[in-house]
């Protein structure tokens, strides 16, 4: 059984670490372990505004525990929800390209199975958190504020705080797969909601200590009294924030072996929380509740057989899995495939009018639009209500949150754009056909069609009120967000990316960070809406060059 496993973990952890969505998440680890403790940040470089751990003005001495502690910290909540989107979609994927029909003829069990896929997850974000602790080695010696490397200090964190959280997160990947209503777009919305609510307990007076902030917090307040400064109000924080004052450095050697185990509990904002037996006894108990999350998926794993019917020892009976169909014995009760234009590729009919070299750009748009809203009849239900909200709030609350919150609604609707995610082989189908340009570009303006709809009455109501910058700014967002969407469909040939990426992008913006924010909710500060615009400009033309280059090679 043991061997089943490891060879089918091996194999998904292969053939997923090729994808593109791999490599931009791994790109993303590797520059939050260039965050964690930025090069440019005191010394002769000067300045930065970057932080990804925040101690009320403090921060550590780039010692191999601080710098590590730093980046497991971040590694956790990066990979928690960007990790987590491009470990989705396993089992379905096999069951799409007929391995887990293949699967399903051998005496392979449903435990095996999902334990298998599991191990896979683990080790696809396990590769990335061991770039980030390599990484947390150069930037250490690159600050050259402490040359002495402590490998045991350095990558005690990652292996007692940020690994158990990121194999409970490999394992809710398995059930989400599983559970019927999860496995599509709003499974990464459900996520987007327990990471955000994971996030902000971790980090609360009394809540799920799930980062083991209260001990961290403890040791770190000790070493701040021991130099001499005032540790009653310190507060501390994960995320990425940025500000513009010096802080004040203090020498922290790390996670102890005092600090391990229960005992010593943290005061003010960190207290114990309800994890709060140590860095130890919350990794047993991450890893213990990932096996139960992973097992709870069993009774929702149908084994890829249509009727469902499992024996008493997890082995599913395959027969109408393998024989063809109008052989003996094969199930006669299936339908027959749809006919009409498009039916080998699972395509509506109504959906496949074959475009003419004369035709004009508006069916082209108007089709977009059919496909972007076919399946989301329901999501206009929250757009209206959205919509009232924005119209009787006061002013001040329309740019953040109502805004904010309005960009956030249409994730699913963007997140198809590209790829056209459920259509079966249609990108395949439509690269055949002329003027892609258009095509894409079609596919773009549906996209900022959604997007102004979503924020039309912000908007009115910004301008009405005088405050034209940021009726300016809501509609400069309208057109880089799409854009963006667009390229993650057309790199990663999937809505996943997207999925990932811009609730990440959106969590950032919402708490105010400047330079990323592209709807305007920080007056003054963040980008001009010419340069959001811009970066809009410049994202669909790399998707026409991307998906030009791809249909070149076809």
């Amino acid at each position: 059984m043991g061997g089943t496993i490891g060879a089918l973990a091996l194999a998904d952890f292969r053939e997923r670490r090729r994808r593109p969505a791999y490599l931009v998440v791994l790109l993303g680890t590797l520059a939050l372990g260039l965050l964690a403790a930025p090069v440019g940040a005191g010394g002769a470089g000067g300045a930065s505004t970057w932080q990804i751990f925040q101690v009320s003005g403090y921060r550590g001495l780039y010692t191999s525990g601080y710098v590590g502690t730093v980046t497991a910290l971040g590694g956790a909540v990066w990979l928690a929800l960007a990790g987590f989107g491009i470990t989705r979609g396993t089992v379905t994927g096999d069951e799409r390209s007929g391995v887990g029909q293949i699967l399903a003829a051998t005496p392979m069990t449903r435990v095996s199975y999902l334990l298998g896929k599991f191990c896979g997850n683990l080790l696809l974000l396990g590769s990335m958190l061991l770039a980030l602790a390599v990484t947390a080695v150069g930037v250490q010696l690159l600050k050259g504020e402490s040359y002495s490397v402590d490998a045991v200090r350095l990558l005690l964190p990652f292996v007692l705080v940020t690994l158990p959280l990121l194999a409970f997160v490999a394992a809710c990947a398995v059930l989400f797969d599983t559970v019927p209503g999860l496995r599509g777009g709003v499974g990464a919305l459900v996520w987007f909601v327990v990471w955000l609510v994971g996030v902000t307990a971790s980090q609360a007076s009394g809540g799920y200590d799930l980062l083991s902030m209260s001990r961290i917090g403890a040791s770190m307040r000790r070493a701040i009294e021991s130099a001499g400064h005032p540790a009653d109000a310190v507060r501390f924080g994960v995320g990425l924030t940025s500000g513009d004052k010096t802080p004040v450095v203090f020498e922290w050697s790390g996670l102890g072996p005092g600090d391990l185990g229960p005992g010593v509990q943290g005061g003010g904002d960190l207290g114990g929380g309800v994890l709060g037996g140590g860095p130890l006894a919350n990794a047993g108990l991450l890893t213990v509740g990932s096996l139960v999350v992973c097992l709870l998926a069993v009774p929702w794993f149908r084994r890829f057989d249509p009727s469902g019917r499992v024996n008493a020892a997890g082995v599913v009976s395959v027969v109408s899995v393998v024989l063809p169909a109008g052989s003996a014995g094969a199930a006669q009760d299936e339908p027959a495939p749809a006919a009409g234009p498009g039916a080998s590729f699972g395509l509506d009919p109504a959906l496949m009018t074959p475009p003419r070299m004369g035709s004009s750009f508006l069916p082209a748009l108007v089709g977009e639009l059919r496909v972007l809203l076919r399946w989301m009849r329901l999501w206009w239900v929250g757009a209206l209500a959205l919509a009232v909200i924005a119209a009787i709030v006061p002013i001040e609350d329309v740019s953040h949150p109502v805004l904010a919150v309005s960009m956030l609604w249409p994730v699913l609707l963007w997140s198809r754009m590209g790829n056209h995610a459920g259509a079966g082989s249609i990108d395949d189908l439509l690269a055949a056909c002329p003027a892609a340009g258009r095509r894409l570009l079609a596919a773009l303006l549906g996209g900022i069609g959604v997007a102004l709809a979503v924020s039309v009455v912000p908007v009115v109501r910004l301008t009405a009120a005088g405050d034209t910058g940021a009726a300016v700014a809501a509609l400069a967002g309208a057109l880089v967000v799409p854009s963006l969407a667009v390229l993650c469909g057309i790199v990663s040939r999937g809505p996943r990316l997207f999925q990932a990426l811009y609730p990440l992008l959106w969590y950032a913006m919402s708490n105010r960070i400047a330079e990323v924010d592209y709807l305007g909710v920080v007056p003054d500060r963040g980008p001009a809406p010419v340069a959001v615009a811009a970066a809009a400009v410049v994202l669909a033309l790399a998707a026409l060059g991307v998906d030009g280059l791809r249909r070149a090679n076809r």
